[in-house]
């Protein structure tokens, strides 16, 4: 009888690993290849294997509170339908049918007063002679020592076929290629050997491939152009480029923005100019911090605490009077104004639980046509374990038993001697503001975008008026000291018409320096035309002046090169010795190069940008000077054969009349020469015909009859 393998049943470790490394060679699409390796599994068990056990992004980790919250929310929303709630909770549909049938069968066992902390897997084991429903959801079965004869053969063939990178087909293919270079090498050998004998073979084979453009006879797409009149409109075409129509990688984009930003931020680096200029100057050290003196001592506070506990026990004293309610408890006061923070809520309900226990009565519930009341719910009462929602109402008095009628008697009296209320009012009603409105409806509205713009131009002009109160250094944008110096604060005690024109001016200094470096503007605002006129002044005075010295000139400039940057301060060069001359002038000729360097990439930069930006239009521009240069020696040509022909007329002009004058004198003596010969012809042809009569006549004397004598 013939062996029936019924496909299924416990997956085995050897399953599980060669499902994996099947998976890892042919994907998670060819699952009937990858079931053919296991021969007691189908396709559909080996994907339903691997989607809920074998797949790395499963999580197999404890249920979590929030994770059963959501479940059972979910399960309420969506019933049965785990497909959907699966990947909203982050598990798989059967890790969460079984999650939920575990948290009714808790409820269900609280519910029947059982012990809910007794495992149920005692319960859920499977009795002998009984299948699991779904074993792709179960751990794997460890591998017996002595494997079946089956097993090792499927393990063998397995692993026989998962090794094999090359299948049959690419085997096949690789021996057809081999034997086809095997029978070329050996055509060309025999043809070789029978040409060197002197035997040339005629090649008869017919190519049979598919028929191919030669491009020695023929012209690779050629149209034929059609005879007579046609529309050559279709030969027109826009010439666009492959860019232009398919889109960029991603990839590339990418790199692209690393590339600009990798540039950006080295361009930034070499614009910086060299810190070493600035940081000649040491840091300021940050001072210390000095906090005044208490003003409470501990002494005070022992006398306010001493206070306090004498105010207490006074109160307790006090409280044992009747006339105790007359005073007021400050500490009450301080207690309304405290400020009151939320409290949050805090329960030990296990809401999980609760969930469970409402799921559970909604199944097992009757029909509602039976009528009655409906099933009782934990989560219809959502309020519980918060705090009591109180309001600050206004205390009210009650009449105590100890009140006297003297105290009401008094408070009456007192009520009764108020004044009586006077109602005397005046109502003013508002003016009407008719025309106003009126005004502002005849009013021309401005546009926004007008309106900003002006906006705009106005703060533009501001801030030019503001710009030119500024001091050169800053609109010229020059770097800016980080500090003040103090020299400018020292004032002249001369009491003399220059000191005191030297203070002012280093007290305009003072002010200018703190708006440029700390912000803070002067309070003195000048006209433009005061400025303009003091500009005036300063010019006219210095033109007035005595012309500059040239000598003292050279002496301030020889004193202001020998002055040079060392150790972080300004000192000159001669009173340095040999060692610091030397470091100094090093450094300083660093600097010069290093800002010299970039200065020359900058200026490198900017031609290659140039250059790149410029390029089109200097090859435009030696095109079209290419172009004026012809059309100049082509002007050039035409008005020298202007020249020429205009020479040639004049030359033409006074030819002509000569020539007209000899044509006339040719055609008179013709004509002339022709009247001649006219006449003589007559002549000659009336004395022939003369002797024609005479020859008639003589004729006629002899043998002929009478002739008429009449002239023809």
């Amino acid at each position: 009888m013939v062996r029936v393998v019924i496909k299924g049943g416990v997956w085995k470790n050897t399953e599980d690993e060669i499902l994996k490394a099947a998976i890892m060679k042919y994907g998670k699409n060819q699952w009937s290849r990858i079931a053919s390796l296991l021969h007691r599994k189908s396709a559909k068990q080996c994907k339903a294997r691997w989607y809920e056990w074998l797949d790395p992004k499963i999580k197999k980790t404890e249920w979590s509170r929030e994770e059963d919250e959501k479940l059972l929310n979910l399960a309420k929303i969506m019933p049965t339908q785990w497909r959907t709630i699966a990947p909203i909770v982050g598990r798989t549909a059967a890790q969460c049918l079984e999650r939920y049938e575990q948290l009714l069968d808790e409820a269900q066992r609280r519910a029947e007063g059982l012990d809910v902390d007794e495992s149920l897997s005692e319960a859920k084991k499977l009795k002998p002679g009984d299948v699991d429903p779904t074993p792709e959801t179960k751990p794997a079965r460890p591998d017996p020592i002595d494997m079946d004869e089956d097993e090792l053969e499927m393990l063998s063939e397995a692993r026989a076929r998962l090794a094999n990178t090359q299948g049959k087909k690419a085997k096949r293919k690789a021996r057809e290629k081999q034997l086809a270079e095997a029978r070329r090498l050996a055509t060309l050998q025999k043809k070789r050997e029978l040409k060197a004998a002197g035997i040339v073979l005629v090649n008869n084979f017919k190519n049979k491939k598919k028929p191919e453009v030669d491009y020695n006879a023929e012209i690779p797409f050629e149209k034929h152009v059609p005879a007579g009149f046609h529309d050559p409109s279709e030969d027109r075409f826009d010439k666009k480029p492959v860019n232009s129509i398919e889109e960029k990688r991603r990839d590339a984009v990418e790199f692209e923005e690393r590339k600009k930003d990798r540039e950006k931020l080295k361009r930034k680096k070499e614009e910086d100019a060299p810190t070493s200029i600035f940081d000649s100057k040491k840091p300021k050290l940050r001072s210390k911090l000095t906090l005044p003196q208490p003003q409470v001592s501990e002494n005070d506070l022992e006398s306010i605490v001493k206070m306090g506990q004498m105010t207490e026990s006074v109160r307790s004293i006090v409280d044992e009077n009747p006339s105790s309610a007359l005073l007021h408890d400050i500490s009450k006061t301080e207690d309304a104004f405290a400020p009151k923070s939320t409290r949050t809520m805090t329960t030990n309900v296990d809401t999980v639980a609760r969930a469970a226990d409402d799921l559970l009565a909604i199944m097992t519930a009757d029909t509602p046509l039976k009528g009655g009341f409906n099933t009782p719910l934990h989560s219809a009462n959502t309020t519980e374990g918060l705090t009591d929602k109180r309001y600050i109402e206004t205390p009210r008095t009650e009449r105590r038993v100890g009140g006297t009628l003297e105290e009401g008697h008094g408070m009456s009296t007192k009520l009764r001697n108020l004044p009586n209320p006077t109602n005397d009012f005046e109502l003013v009603l508002p003016e009407e503001e008719e025309e106003e409105e009126g005004k502002l409806e005849d009013e021309w509205i401005e546009d926004a975008e007008n309106r900003d713009a002006r906006a705009q131009a106005l703060e533009g002009k501001r801030k030019e008026r503001e710009r030119q109160r500024r001091s050169e250094p800053f609109k010229r944008e020059l770097p800016l000291p980080e500090k003040i110096n103090a020299h400018y604060r020292k004032k002249n005690v001369a009491n003399t018409d220059l000191a005191r024109a030297d203070n002012l001016i280093k007290d305009e200094i003072h002010r200018m320096m703190e708006w440029d470096v700390l912000g803070k503007a002067p309070s003195d605002v000048y006209d433009p035309e005061m400025m303009a006129q003091a500009s005036a002044l300063i010019k006219m005075e210095m033109e007035e002046g005595p012309k500059l010295d040239l000598g003292m000139w050279n002496i301030i400039k020889e004193c202001a090169d020998e002055l040079i940057c060392y150790d972080g301060r300004y000192t000159r060069l001669s009173s340095l010795g040999r060692r610091e001359q030397v470091e100094a002038l090093t450094a300083k000729f660093n600097v010069h190069r290093e800002w010299m360097g970039l200065l020359s990439k900058k200026t490198a930069k900017i031609e290659k940008k140039v250059s790149v930006l410029v390029g089109g239009y200097l090859g435009i521009q030696k095109n079209l000077l290419d172009k004026i240069h012809r059309s100049q020696k082509q002007k050039e040509k035409l008005l020298l054969e202007l020249k020429t022909f205009q020479r040639l007329e004049e030359n033409e002009d006074r030819a002509m009349v000569k020539r007209v004058h000899t044509l006339n004198e040719e055609l008179s003596s013709v004509e002339s020469y022709q009247r001649e010969l006219q006449e003589t012809y007559s002549k000659l042809q009336q004395k022939k015909w003369a002797l024609e009569q005479f020859e008639i006549k003589q004729k006629a004397s002899e043998s002929m009859p009478p002739v008429s004598y009449n002239r023809p």
